[in-house]
């Protein structure tokens, strides 16, 4: 896949998806297109129970979609091996980069967001492919230094730039 595509992964509730809106923002800016995925390891409805479309779904049709004045959906039955890469290939060609909130197990650059109130320990230390932390905490010590140890860059949530610049395989923020 040549199309640049980066996760951003984190614990629950420690911000991924306000990064995501952050960084989003910031490559628009840049005139950059970008797309976004969201992966939920949850199975949760996504349409609305009784709405036409839902009916249509239940039905048999494969895919079933929606189109309004300004959106258009296409739900598509999840296949046992489908992945957001599938979902990338297909439908996001027109896109520069790709962020996938989550998805954990993918295979791409990993970004994890660490936030203020996360008890647990830090994915980097068990997934492999972080290459920067976007922390809105000091890391303490120990956590620190297996940071450096696995050359993870280590910015402060708040620098933006910073992060855009992780994303786009920069070290700095330049």
């Amino acid at each position: 896949m040549n199309k640049k595509t980066v996760q951003i992964i984190g614990h629950p509730g420690t911000g991924k998806t306000t990064l995501v809106v952050d960084l989003v923002r910031e490559l628009t800016k840049k005139h950059i297109r970008v797309g976004t995925i969201k992966h939920s390891a949850h199975s949760h409805e996504l349409d609305k129970p009784g709405k036409d479309s839902f009916r249509h779904r239940n039905a048999g049709a494969v895919p079933a979609a929606m189109i309004t004045q300004t959106m258009a959906a296409v739900y598509l039955p999840r296949f046992q091996d489908l992945t957001p890469d599938d979902l990338v290939e297909r439908y996001f060609s027109d896109c520069d980069i790709v962020l996938i909130e989550g998805w954990i197990s993918g295979p791409h650059k990993k970004i994890e967001i660490i936030g203020k109130s996360c008890e647990r320990p830090p994915l980097f230390l068990q997934v492999p492919g972080v290459t920067a932390l976007a922390a809105g905490i000091s890391l303490a010590g120990r956590d620190r230094l297996a940071a450096e140890k696995k050359q993870i860059v280590v910015l402060k949530r708040s620098d933006i730039s910073g992060i855009l610049a992780a994303v786009m395989g920069r070290r700095n923020g330049g």
